[in-house]
């Protein structure tokens, strides 16, 4: 489903924290500069791309990602997306649910913001629920079920869905499988591919794993300490890496 239209398109882009004051005094003129985070990143995806983002922690993947999703405003350059309703899963999907509520509850609460607008009646929710949990491989049964009740990968498959049923076409997914043990990871991933061929949906793959980012993306951006190291198709970097980085990352997975 990969065309040559791009649907998201990011510039020389920087990124800036804040440093926090130290709560015994406050901070010297020297401290008090913003922390450069990203530094001059620029790529681009096509629509139906699946792309990887692969770096150590704290090079920047999550603040990439909260950039691209506008929850960070202090950057410069260019972010130009092409799509009104990006979703994020997140690593924990544990902290990503509503522990108080059953997971019907969950999946129906952005059918519920969208049938004020369209009139969605509730048993048309419903039933988009339910295919919704067919869709990735829950038994309907547990729409009754609290997030506490359900594994860790039940409850992934849940946060995709909830991603899923915002009608997006552009999804992030942030370390997804890092929490998971290495057989539910491997289910996670093929659902992933699944969804991405019976969607075309464009996916973000962020991850320190380079066998995962192997076997699900079409491409892959190597980042370090905020740069972009490189980037290409996954089988010519992983053959001919250009950056010592990069090989001592592939030599560590012994790919």
């Amino acid at each position: 489903m990969e065309t040559t239209k791009k649907i998201l398109n990011v510039s020389n882009l920087n990124v800036y924290y804040k440093n926090k004051e130290n709560p015994l005094g406050r901070l010297r003129a020297k401290e008090k500069r913003m922390q450069h985070v990203l530094k001059n990143v620029s790529f681009d995806m096509k629509r139906g791309e699946v792309l990887g983002l692969v770096g150590e922690s704290g090079c920047g993947k999550t603040s990439l990602a909260k950039a691209i999703l506008g929850m960070q405003k202090q950057y410069d350059g260019e972010i130009a997306l092409d799509c009104p309703n990006p979703q994020m899963v997140f690593q924990d999907p544990y902290s990503s649910l509503n522990p108080a509520k059953k997971i019907g509850w969950i999946l129906e609460e952005p059918l519920r913001m969208k049938a004020r607008e369209n009139r969605l009646p509730k048993e048309e929710r419903a039933k988009m629920v339910d295919q919704m949990l067919g869709r990735v491989g829950l038994d309907v049964k547990l729409r009754d079920h609290y997030p506490s009740e359900l594994s860790g990968g039940q409850r992934q498959r849940v946060a995709i869905a909830a991603a899923l049923l915002c009608d997006t076409d552009f999804l992030i997914a942030d370390e997804p499988v890092s929490a998971l043990d290495v057989t539910i990871q491997a289910q996670i991933v093929r659902l992933l591919r699944k969804l991405h061929r019976e969607l075309g949906i464009s996916i973000l793959f962020i991850s320190h794993d380079l066998r995962v980012v192997y076997q699900m993306c079409d491409r892959v951006i190597i980042m370090k300490n905020g740069e972009i190291l490189e980037q290409g198709k996954v089988e010519d970097v992983y053959a001919n890496p250009a950056s010592d980085y990069t090989r001592l990352l592939l030599e560590a997975a012994n790919l």
